[in-house]
C-alpha cells in the first residue's frame, strides 16, 4: 500500500521534470567536451562506490543547460564554469558527506587560483536566481527503491543494482549525454526495465507515472525511445 508521503513525493518530482520539459532543457545539447570534463570531474572526484554520483553529474548537467538557456552569449560556458557548476552539484548532492579538494581539482584542471572557482560558483549561482534544485534519476531510484522495500525486498535489490549500474564510471559521458536527453524518470524507467521486464510490477510502475503526467501519450514514446537507446548500449556497461 502507497503512502500519502510517498504519493506527495512522486507528485513533486514528476512537477519538477515537467518544469524542465516545459522550457525544453532536456532538448540542449552541450557540448561533447563539456559533458567529457563533467564526467571526468565527476568520478575523479567523488566517491567510485557512490550512487549520488551520478545525481551529481545530472545535476551538472542541468545547470549548465538552464544557463545556456538563459543565453549563451552573455553567460559563456568556460571551463570556470564547468568545473562550478560540478562543485555546485556536488555540494548539493553530497552536502557535508564528502569534501572536496578545490586545490586538487585546480591543479588537475591548470586553474592557477582556486578562488576563480569559488567566484564561478557565485556567478552561476546569481545567473540561476540560487535555483539549482533539479529533479535527478538517483531521486526516482530512490523513490522506487523505499517503495519496493515494503512490498517486495527481491526488487528493491534489482532496482539498487540498477542504480549503481547508472553510476558505473563505465558508462561513457557520450551515453549519459544521451540519456540526458529523457526526463529522470524515463531514464529509471527504463533501466529498471532492462532489469526487470514482463514485471507486473513495473508495469504498474509505469502506470502510476503516465497517470501523473500531462501529456501520457509523448511519455509513453519517449520511454520506448529511451529504452531502445539503453539496449542499444547494454553491451558496454
Amino acid at each position: 500500500m502507497i503512502s500519502s508521503a510517498e504519493t506527495h513525493l512522486l507528485a513533486t518530482l514528476l512537477s519538477q521534470e515537467d518544469q524542465l520539459h516545459y522550457h525544453q532543457i532536456n532538448n540542449i545539447q552541450l557540448p561533447q567536451h563539456v559533458l567529457y570534463i563533467l564526467h571526468q570531474l565527476t568520478f575523479t572526484f567523488t566517491p567510485s562506490t557512490s550512487s549520488s554520483s551520478s545525481a551529481t553529474l545530472w545535476t551538472a548537467i542541468t545547470l549548465l543547460k538552464k544557463l545556456y538557456l538563459l543565453s549563451q552569449q552573455q553567460h559563456p560556458i568556460d571551463l570556470i564554469t564547468i568545473v562550478a557548476s560540478f562543485t555546485l552539484a556536488h555540494k548539493y548532492q553530497h552536502s557535508q558527506t564528502h569534501i572536496l579538494d578545490y586545490h586538487l581539482i585546480a591543479h588537475t584542471f591548470n586553474i592557477h587560483d582556486i578562488q576563480l572557482i569559488h567566484d564561478g560558483e557565485v556567478a552561476l549561482l546569481d545567473a540561476l536566481s540560487y535555483d539549482i534544485s533539479v529533479p535527478t534519476p538517483d531521486d526516482f531510484f530512490s523513490y522506487f527503491s523505499n517503495l519496493a522495500n515494503n512490498t517486495d525486498p527481491k526488487i528493491k535489490t534489482i532496482i539498487d543494482e540498477a542504480r549503481l549500474a547508472l553510476s558505473s564510471p563505465s558508462l561513457s559521458h557520450q551515453t549519459f549525454g544521451v540519456l540526458h536527453n529523457y526526463s529522470p524518470s524515463v531514464v529509471v524507467l527504463s533501466v529498471m526495465y532492462n532489469h526487470l521486464t514482463s514485471n507486473s510490477w513495473m508495469s504498474e510502475q509505469v502506470k502510476k507515472i503516465i497517470v501523473g503526467k500531462k501529456d501520457g501519450d509523448q511519455y509513453v514514446k519517449q520511454l520506448i525511445h529511451c529504452i531502445a537507446e539503453l539496449q542499444s548500449v547494454m553491451t558496454s556497461w
